[in-house]
């Protein structure tokens, strides 16, 4: 079948559901009987229509010929923003994934290139078989920042799940919700497809990459130019075969014993499953659905599983000193027998020295790679680095948008970039790192000098025309690009960081990651969202500890407090009356572990996966306005004394807000957080449950919060406005007194 046939068929089933008629308002008439003259013609696009504010300001045509960005049939059917008809209707439905993959071939096959053509565009520069993970973007995703366009990087991030994948033609991609099962996670895929590209040093303003690095001058970057497809209608005068081809491998449990002596087990068991798992990570989805190229990790029972070897439990002597970093909590006896050391009190030193056997256990997270095969072609295959990662638990919130966000001087009017005050550690996503690529994968298809792997380029743009000044969304959906993965690596989130041959000779690979990846998860969390944008702050479940402040508060009803299930299986903390006084209780973070907790299927992210990325920004803003009234805005010591009790936002009718207002005289405007801090005091731990901590109160703050105003009390005194900005004070000053 041609590819205009494909079209043809798509825009007949679409037309009747209000498509015709929004296609028609820009004066393309998808129904026309010569489809391919009428995509050809000039139009007059109206781009203050509902998502084409970003719709290339060079597109004139339905479809440009090689050039995605400036065709408008094409924006229509990618772009997550494209949701309304004329007139304000509702579209009744959208385009699948392969009527968008269809009609993305046909943009690049409308008038085929001759090979020696794109040689002629790439000038001097080499060309290549590439692997690029891809998506269709709205403006403020994109490389440049001028235009809704398709982004490509030679990483793509999937990510694990225990339920099958679900397109949601809408948004125009996937999302990790199994509804009305909120202990259920999806998994996500990854978009892949081959390219002829062009190796080039960056050029920020042609093609990238995004959020160019000063390293950048001396690297060279893989440039798309134009896709490979199967048939006679990709380059002129040739019938391509164009075939992907990938490898996973998920080798944490044997990188352990590696790593540790005297565990047990060695060479040549180790080279086998599950200590090197290569069967049943992800498989390719169905072309007919999907179309060539949607790499889709396999769903698990559950995020974390015991592992087998030879038909028994496997089980290894646990070293001593992994930093938290193995799971070894589950004690096997020689009777056989299994000891939970959560219940034993000393569990921390226990696991700390080692020296028994524990259990082992297995995710499903890989690194690999993906690759392409054109033998009709006398060109060179460039791989694709192929990431299968943990589940996000903020998937609408990347790393890439938080650090723009957060370096806004308008934002944070800090002297110094304003990331470590916030965070524990600097915000980066992995698409501004430049390290090579994990040297063990088989094939070596990675060389050393190979670091912008993980970049965010753009097709080469044409011209530099900007866009109008119009609003345009973010796309709510999971991307699988590598600017919503983690840059920070304590071991990492998605992926980690190995050291190779020598000192700060850095490698991205996969098993340096914690096994299994919830040991990683239970530290990030507790440190304040560690992997800003990724980790869940569980700092507020937890007793105060002298290792972290709170930072992206979660509300009440995410950590278990209203009825819903907590993300991580665990309650936070109640108020008890004792001996007279009230006290804060709370389950103890030594006695925390996500891997029990993923066993028994208790993690989710049916609530945090709904945060939008504003509603993250003002959390983090709404916790620095609360540490600051407090007055502990500039002193991290002093935030320690004072944890997050109480946090939500105000849903109307709320009597007690309405009191509070009235109180004060001031009525907050716009959306309204609530929070309730106290001043800690002494820490114990009741005699008769070691698994739980008492604290005392000394002083307790409350706040209602909005955009632009804020009410307080002190020890449930009287409401009362108060002034309190984000600018720290001047270096010398003190910080503001406590109410």
């Amino acid at each position: 079948m041609s590819l205009i046939s494909d079209v043809e068929r798509a825009c007949t089933r679409l037309a009747p559901a209000g498509w015709r008629d929004l296609l028609l308002y820009h004066g393309l008439d998808i129904t026309s009987v010569n489809l391919r003259e009428e995509l050809a013609k000039p139009l007059q696009i109206d781009r203050t229509h509902p998502g084409f504010e970003d719709f290339s300001a060079d597109g004139v045509r339905g479809i440009e010929a090689g050039r995605p960005a400036d065709s408008l049939l094409l924006h229509a059917f990618a772009s997550p923003n494209v949701t309304t008809g004329v007139m304000g209707k509702a579209l009744t439905a959208f385009p699948t994934a392969a009527e968008i993959e269809q009609l993305l071939n046909y943009v690049y096959g409308a008038h085929p290139p001759h090979l020696e053509a794109l040689q002629l565009l790439a000038g001097d520069a080499p060309l290549g078989i590439a692997v690029f993970a891809y998506e269709y973007r709205p403006q403020p995703e994109t490389v440049h920042g001028r235009q809704a366009d398709l982004c490509f990087s030679r990483t793509g991030v999937a990510r694990v799940g225990t339920a099958d994948a679900l397109y949601d033609p809408q948004r125009r991609g996937f999302l990790p919700f199994v509804e009305d099962q909120p202990n259920q996670m999806r998994v996500i895929p990854a978009r892949y497809g081959a390219f002829i590209a062009a190796r080039k040093t960056a050029q920020p303003l042609q093609f990238g990459p995004m959020n160019a690095q000063p390293v950048d001058e001396d690297l060279e970057f893989w440039v798309p130019l134009h896709k490979l497809f199967n048939g006679d209608e990709c380059l002129a005068g040739m019938d391509l075969t164009v075939q992907l081809e990938n490898h996973q491998i998920n080798e944490k449990i044997g990188q352990i014993h590696r790593r540790f002596r005297d565990t047990g087990w060695q060479e040549p068991d180790i080279l086998n499953a599950p200590f090197v798992i290569t069967e049943g990570l992800c498989h390719w989805a169905n072309i007919d659905e999907f179309a060539p190229g949607l790499l889709v990790p396999d769903a698990k029972e559950a995020l974390v599983e015991l592992a087998y070897y030879q038909g028994r439990p496997l089980s290894f002597m646990m070293p001593a000193g992994t930093g938290g970093l193995v799971h070894g909590r589950h004690r096997l006896h020689d009777d056989g027998s299994i000891e939970d050391l959560n219940e034993r009190e000393d569990v921390d030193a226990i696991v700390k020295a080692g020296g028994y056997r524990a259990l082992h256990y297995q995710d499903a997270m890989a690194d690999g790679w993906v690759r392409a095969h054109c033998p009709a072609l006398a060109l060179p295959s460039i791989a694709a680095y192929s990431i299968i990662g943990a589940p996000d638990f903020f998937p609408l919130c990347g790393p890439r948008e938080l650090k723009q966000w957060s370096s806004d001087p308008e934002v944070f009017p800090c002297p110094t970039p304003p990331c470590p005050q916030v965070w524990h550690t600097r915000v980066n996503p992995l698409s501004d790192v430049r390290f090579f690529i994990n040297q063990s994968l088989a094939g070596g298809y990675f060389a050393p000098q190979d670091r912008s792997v993980t970049a965010i380029v753009s097709h080469p743009q044409a011209s530099a025309t900007s866009r109008t000044g119009q609003q345009v969304e973010y796309a709510r959906r999971q991307s699988w690009l590598p600017d919503f993965a983690s840059g920070v690596f304590g071991p990492g989130w998605e992926i980690g960081r190995g050291l190779v041959d020598a000192p700060f000779t850095n490698m991205l690979c996969g098993y340096q990651l914690a096994s299994p990846f919830t040991e990683d998860a239970r530290i990030c969390a507790a440190l304040g969202s560690y992997w800003p944008g990724v980790a869940p702050d569980s700092t507020r479940t937890f007793e105060p500890r002298n290792v972290s402040v709170t930072v992206i508060p979660l509300t009440d009803h995410e950590i278990g407090l209203l009825g819903s299930p907590a993300w991580d299986g665990r309650t936070g903390p109640t108020l008890i009356e004792s001996q007279g006084r009230t006290l804060v209780q709370y389950q103890a973070y030594e006695y925390s572990d996500y891997t029990q907790a993923a066993l028994a299927g208790q993690l989710s992210l049916a609530v945090t996966a709904q945060t939008s990325t504003e509603q993250y920004h003002q959390r983090v803003l709404g916790m620095r306005r609360a540490y600051q009234a407090v007055g502990a805005g500039s002193d991290k010591e002093q935030r320690k004394r004072w944890p997050l009790l109480s946090f939500f936002w105000v849903q109307l009718p709320d009597t007690a807000f309405e009191a509070a207002q009235l109180q004060a005289g001031l009525r907050l405007e716009g959306e309204v957080q609530y929070y309730r801090l106290y001043k800690h005091g002494a820490i114990t731990t009741p005699t008769y449950d070691f698994k739980l901590r008492h604290v005392e109160i000394e002083q307790e703050i409350e706040l209602y919060m909005s955009r632009d105003a804020l009410l307080i009390r002190q020890d449930a005194g009287a409401w009362r406005p108060f002034e309190v900005t984000l600018s720290p004070p001047p270096p010398g000053t003190a910080a503001p007194s406590t109410p």
